[in-house]
């Protein structure tokens, strides 16, 4: 059995294969043709647009996409937004700042979809296009003025109303559309995934269908995927990354600034994009310079090694706030940075998610970094495990409480004298260690079985079983199996085939030769010619 291999930071081996992606059909959301309608509507009118980004590479890349291709349909009237604090989405002060400059469509992209009362009080039609959870129930209508126009496409939203979208969409282009299925709602998409997706149907309907491939925009998404907060293991999300890391084509403005942060290196990769690329944007963004990293990716990629003085800012930020001989005895970290000066220009505030990062990372205990103000604490929380939803317990917890953002990172205000006691129970939502996901490679004893535990089950996936990305020259030849280990309860029948049993476990397909009993299974991975993946009792 021939394997290609790399080693993910538990030491463990993990298998990857160069098994082509397949292209992915079409993504048709909630409230598809409304958008690509309204879009249109605005492009031919050559209308006033406004681009709002969210404070973060996804929020970038997203708009890089959007501008790339309303630039292509000449789109000439076009504002770019970002907030100049790392605060997400809208706000009241959007809402009086367009009462007196005109605009026609405003596009929120990468947050918002639960900012309700801000959308409907606009002036002009309201386009967002997000990817975070959604908890209203408003997603299309008319704003206040009974006039304009609001539309939410939110990948996380389940499109009931798929076939007339459908039946529209093959009117419009029946070759295109002849053999497309039913979107089904997922949280494994970036924003500029979302984006993309909902300009390709735009792109087929009226444009050019091979523009965003043409343009090479769907680099820009493998770029956003891994930078956020999603599962990678997916047949959508791995054509974008089989189609940008080891490329030797690159889009020509991650080309540039590829060029500019590191002169030798030749093709993108998943450590360039997340290690070099992203903290070198997500720096500028904590220190207010959002604006400057926005205008250097969208427009002059050459001046992006001017962002470096950013790094250097939040290295120092970091070592202030951060003290080598604090002690936490507690199994939780609260981090008061309300009395931390790092000088007049500078909102402390932006920094709470890097320490509470930072802190999480170090020590391993749940996290949250916060300013207090007027008895509110207002900060960021970092939770230990990725597919834990921190965010719903936080939020739930007591009445008046904010939480956004995604289940293990997210932003959030709350009474200050209730933050103790909700991360003093924060834990008891977090998997049990017995119940924790292992992994091993080869034939492991049983009485070695168990000791190193995967952290959670996204990182492992974002460390490296994306099996069908090729790994350029890390890839070696051995003979060593991939084992997974997991309970029984993760594991779902789908089908039985004769004498075989076909599972589902962890969004892998498996197969097994007799039914599954135990209370813990364990999943070989072998590499042939495809990936075949056999589970098995323990």
């Amino acid at each position: 059995m021939n394997s290609n291999l790399l080693y993910d930071k538990w030491g463990s081996k993990v298998i990857t294969g160069d098994a082509e992606a397949i292209k992915p059909n079409y993504a048709v959301f909630k409230n598809t043709v409304k958008a690509i309608q309204l879009l249109n509507k605005h492009i031919q009118r050559n209308s006033k647009i406004a681009i709002h980004c969210d404070v973060d590479l996804d929020g970038i890349g997203s708009g890089y996409i959007l501008k790339r291709v309303l630039d292509y349909h000449n789109c000439t009237n076009q504002v770019l937004l970002i907030n100049k604090d790392k605060i997400h989405g809208i706000q009241q002060k959007h809402v009086d700042f367009f009462k007196t400059y005109k605009i026609d469509l405003l596009i929120i992209l990468d947050s918002s979809s639960n900012e309700i009362e801000y959308i409907q009080q606009f002036n002009c039609d309201v386009l967002v296009v997000d990817h975070h959870n959604v908890s209203q129930d408003k997603h299309d209508g008319k704003t206040l003025d009974g006039v304009h126009e609001f539309i939410i496409v939110n990948n996380t939203l389940e499109n009931y109303n798929f076939s007339s979208e459908i039946e529209w969409l093959r009117n419009k282009n029946a070759d295109a559309f002849k053999n497309i299925d039913s979107y089904e709602a997922t949280s494994d998409m970036a924003c500029g995934l979302t984006i993309y997706e909902l300009l390709r149907i735009y792109c087929v309907c009226y444009s050019n269908e091979k523009l965003l491939e043409n343009l090479m925009l769907f680099q820009w998404v493998a770029v956003t995927l891994f930078t956020d907060s999603v599962n990678l293991l997916n047949d959508r999300n791995q054509w974008y990354i089989c189609n940008t890391v080891s490329s030797m084509q690159i889009e020509r403005s991650l080309n540039i600034m590829l060029h500019e942060i590191n002169r030798y290196k030749q093709h993108l990769s998943k450590s360039y994009i997340n290690y070099e690329f992203a903290p070198l944007i997500n720096k500028a963004i904590r220190a207010g310079a959002g604006s400057e990293a926005i205008d250097i990716c969208l427009n002059r990629p050459q001046d992006i090694t001017q962002l470096y003085k950013y790094a250097e800012l939040q290295k120092q930020v970091l070592q202030t706030a951060i003290k080598d001989d604090e002690v936490y005895l507690d199994n939780f970290i609260c981090k008061d940075v309300t009395n931390i000066d790092i000088g007049q220009n500078y909102s402390i505030e932006n920094y709470c998610g890097v320490i509470a990062t930072r802190l999480c990372g170090d020590l391993n205990k749940n996290t949250v970094a916060y300013k207090i103000k007027d008895g509110k604490a207002k900060g960021s929380f970092r939770g230990r495990y990725s597919d834990v939803d921190y965010r719903r317990f936080f939020e739930e917890y007591a009445p008046g409480i904010f939480a956004q953002g995604h289940k293990p990172a997210f932003g959030f205000e709350v009474d200050a004298e209730l933050l103790p006691r909700i991360m003093s129970k924060i834990h008891e939502i977090e998997p049990k260690e017995n119940e924790q996901y292992y992994i091993t490679a080869g034939r492991i004893d049983s009485e070695l079985r168990g000791i190193n535990h995967i952290v959670d089950l996204d990182s492992f996936k974002k460390q490296g079983l994306l099996w069908r990305l090729a790994i350029g020259n890390s890839r070696v030849a051995s003979r060593d199996e991939l084992v997974i280990i997991v309970p029984l309860k993760d594991v779902v029948l789908s089908e039985i085939r004769g004498k075989v049993y076909e599972y589902d476990v962890l969004g892998i397909k498996c197969k097994s030769f007799s039914p599954l009993s135990s209370n813990l299974v364990q999943i070989y991975l072998e590499y042939t010619n495809n990936i075949d993946c056999y589970i098995k009792n323990i």
